[in-house]
């Protein structure tokens, strides 16, 4: 098991609770199944080119895609840890120019606790540590508009599997 961040690591780590309205599987398997993630990762203005998951302790993730008429950006990590439907572990990186092949940057850690209450999930999400506030700032953005598009994933087929 992971050890979590450190108390005064608050300033350059991302920690948002959310509340969905779908079972802890069905969200579990929204983070887990590359075609829905592909549907609903990003920002509303950001589309996936690419999400492959290979959803296993050691297993590796890609993601690519970005804004129309923008350069593609892509992003990597590996699962550290994967309890349906309890807990989700990756690392993160975007690699330099969108290219899988270049140099990755600055390594960061994504953790995800889904907790049913009722009918409805709680995700809470931790991402971090990041160099600055600016990326903290910058990932805060593109996690709420990418909940935004997975509550509209969810709410199409009614919430729940």
């Amino acid at each position: 098991m992971i050890a979590p961040y450190p108390a005064d690591d608050r300033i350059t780590t991302l920690r948002m609770v959310r509340l969905f309205k779908a079972s802890r599987e069905r969200l579990f398997e929204a983070w887990t199944d590359s075609r829905q993630m592909a549907a609903w990762f990003g920002p509303p203005d950001v589309s996936v080119k690419s999400c492959e998951l290979d959803v296993r302790v050691g297993g590796a993730w890609r993601l690519s895609g970005g804004r129309a008429g923008q350069p593609v950006l892509a992003v990597s990590g590996q699962y550290l840890e994967v309890t349906p439907p309890e807990r989700l572990v990756f690392t993160w990186a975007w690699h330099e120019g969108g290219d899988f092949t270049a140099p990755r940057e600055h390594e960061t850690e994504v953790r995800l606790v889904f907790k049913s209450v009722g009918d409805r999930t709680e995700m809470t999400l931790t991402h971090g540590p990041f160099r600055d506030r600016t990326g903290v700032d910058n990932h805060d953005r593109g996690w709420t508009g990418s909940f935004s598009k997975l509550d509209t994933l969810l709410a199409s087929e009614g919430g729940s599997t």
